[in-house]
């Protein structure tokens, strides 16, 4: 069992304040370094007008869209503010006092972070070869009867993905009573085969996505559901109706019919990581394989470098992220931006390592 701190990822900001050093590359939480879709800033700025008026607390036409993306209806779709939005609605309404749920120890931790405000019990298993165990989540969850179990497919921080089919076998080995809560914030990047409605559907199944990555939204706080509302009931508990705002949800329509910025996003991202990869496994750092937007890797030599290398590139102005598991304290993890900034960052660990 765990315990989530207060605060599991202090902003970018919070830091700057902290130490008295001013960001030049954000790199440690891997938002959108190609920035947003250029449709989606103009739809804001076209609706600024309407500032003055609250939002449609149904979101009806973000979530119709939605519905005609992934071919199912409005009412398998929730819109809250971006995952950790969804992940608190997630443990407010499906959780109780001493529900047991279970997650992988090191992965994101906003999930463990809400399901003990909830006051669940937070039970972790390992990863296994840098992946998540899918047959350790399935027999914990037996083992304690969990609630719900979490998985972000792909993972962060380490990036790797079990691929659909995986996550199937996984949500079908599940007790029936159990939900499985599949993190999506990464989808669009991956080369496995992503999940899709079809296998939400008839499965006590939680698909959460986001516009902030691939879609570049962060700072606009817009997520969604694809669940099955016959199978899993009572998730609408208690949501605070108009937490995403009007500006935020036309952005998201507007990014959702920019198919060809999301293209492009995700090609020039395939491209960095790969050029990233290579450059980081000839300084000897064997970088692990990723389906995301970042990079995971390790610093050679003493583990007591990664504290100093972090605190170096800090100093420097570049932010990355050490990657907190048990037993793996040589792991960093900094994401994927342009040609100029990658070429800047890795002559910064030229010259530190």
């Amino acid at each position: 069992m765990s315990r989530a701190a207060s605060n599991p990822f202090p902003s970018i900001e919070m830091q700057e304040r902290s130490t008295g050093l001013p960001a030049r590359w954000r790199l440690s939480t891997n938002e959108n370094e190609f920035g947003p879709a250029p449709a989606a800033v103009e739809a804001m700025v076209a609706a600024a007008q309407d500032a003055h008026r609250y939002p449609d607390c149904a979101h009806h036409s973000l979530r119709r869209s939605l519905a005609r993306l992934h071919g199912v209806s409005e009412e398998a779709i929730l819109v809250a503010t971006g995952i950790d939005g969804l992940l608190a609605q997630v443990c407010r309404s499906l959780l109780h006092p001493d529900s047991p749920v279970v997650t992988t120890t090191g992965t994101y931790p906003t999930f463990a972070h809400f399901a003990e405000a909830a006051g669940a019990v937070v039970h972790t298993v390992d990863y296994h070869q840098n992946r998540a165990d899918a047959e350790a989540l399935a027999d914990a969850a037996r083992r304690h009867r969990a609630a719900l179990v979490y998985l972000a497919e792909p993972d962060n921080p380490l990036g790797s993905a079990l691929g659909a089919d995986e996550v199937l076998r996984l949500a079908d080995r599940l007790p029936e009573s159990t939900v499985l809560v599949v993190d999506g914030a990464y989808a669009e990047y991956a080369a496995s085969r992503p999940l899709d409605a079809r296998d939400v559907m008839g499965r006590r199944l939680l698909w959460l996505r986001t516009f902030s990555k691939a879609h570049g939204l962060a700072g606009l706080r817009v997520g969604y559901c694809l669940y099955d509302r016959t199978t899993t009931a009572g998730l609408e508990r208690g949501l605070e109706h108009y937490a995403v705002g009007r500006l935020a949800e036309t952005a998201a329509r507007a990014a959702l019919d920019d198919t060809r910025h999301l293209e492009r996003t995700v090609a020039l991202t395939a491209a960095g990581r790969a050029h990233y990869q290579a450059e980081l496994a000839a300084l000897g750092c064997r970088p692990l394989p990723s389906e995301t937007n970042f990079v995971t890797f390790r610093i050679p030599g003493d583990p007591r470098r990664t504290g100093e290398v972090t605190n170096a590139m800090r100093q420097r102005g570049t932010y990355i992220r050490p990657v907190r598991i048990p037993g793996r304290p040589d792991l960093v993890r900094l994401t994927v931006g342009p040609p100029a900034q990658r070429a800047e960052v890795l002559g910064l660990l030229r010259d530190l390592l």
